[in-house]
């Protein structure tokens, strides 16, 4: 009989250290779940920012060429305004 009592105290002991690992454990889980949901939050902020950077440089690039045509149209017009000043006589530098 003083084996079954000695027996049954080991147990509640062990049992009673298992709940308070496993509760540990659970405060861990639940920090490492918030954490993983800070993470998650932050991959999507800086996904959307990744995606607002592209889109800029999309526009960049788009107004870039605008600006060249419009450079290159404006040579084109320099040089038929100096052509016809030098047609009319006039020197150029």
């Amino acid at each position: 009989m003083q084996f079954i009592v000695e027996h049954q105290a080991r147990l509640s002991a062990s049992l009673e250290k298992h709940d308070e690992e496993m509760a540990e454990l659970r405060k861990l889980g639940t920090g490492h779940e918030e954490r993983i949901a800070k993470l998650e939050s932050s991959v999507a902020t800086v996904t959307d920012l990744v995606g607002r950077l592209a889109q800029a440089e999309i526009r960049l690039v788009e107004r870039m060429e605008k600006v060249e045509e419009l450079e290159q149209r404006l040579f084109e017009r320099m040089d038929r305004f100096i052509q016809g000043l030098e047609g009319n006589g006039h020197k150029t530098p």
